[in-house]
């Protein structure tokens, strides 16, 4: 049975787009839907075992046979996990709700994505994501040759003599939920 992503399924389903096309929209609250739903994918995912933990601790009597620290920890956890997901959550819907995004989804038809695979070490060419640090840098939108790293990426801007480092999601490459494998993506016009 396939990995199910539902933070993926619930936000194509909300603006019509998936994180992908989301990914090459040339609008910063769009650029930075793929990073807010991966933070908010592994908080769900933590809360969900911190919740499963203390399920387990009471049905194994935990709570009657150890230190009652032992559940009011996991209590104490799922608490702070809570309000995390809750943060990153909020910060989900506003990028949603953003004006700008939803206006630009309205008038410009989502594009054709494709995935490409990448690993530590390659060098690919990517079109820069719209993102704020990308955009503050004057990147955003650019085609620029990358040499992807574990966790950023390099790159070395034109008229430039130091090379760059970027964050993933700032030089364009994601992490698939399904297998962990790293990836770019590769866009075309039409249908």
């Amino acid at each position: 049975m396939p990995h199910l992503d539902p933070v993926n399924r619930w936000i194509t389903l909300t603006t019509g787009r998936t994180l992908d096309q989301h990914a090459t929209d040339p609008i910063p609250a769009a650029a930075h839907l793929p990073d807010a739903a991966a933070t908010l994918r592994h908080l769900r995912t933590e809360l969900l075992l911190a919740a499963d933990q203390l399920r387990t601790r009471l049905i194994n009597t935990d709570d009657l046979t150890d230190l009652t620290a032992t559940v009011t920890g996991v209590v104490q956890t799922i608490t702070d996990l809570g309000r995390e997901y809750r943060q990153a959550r909020d910060r989900v819907d506003t990028l949603i709700a953003d004006t700008t995004r939803t206006v630009h989804a309205q008038t410009h038809e989502g594009r054709v994505v494709q995935r490409r695979y990448v690993n530590p070490g390659d060098t690919v060419l990517v079109v820069l994501p719209h993102t704020d640090s990308c955009r503050r840098l004057h990147l955003a939108g650019h085609a620029t040759h990358i040499t992807v790293g574990s966790c950023d990426a390099r790159l070395r801007p034109s008229g430039s003599v130091e090379p760059l480092r970027l964050a993933h999601p700032d030089a364009g490459i994601y992490r698939d939920p399904t297998n962990g494998r790293l990836y770019i993506l590769r866009t075309s016009t039409g249908h």
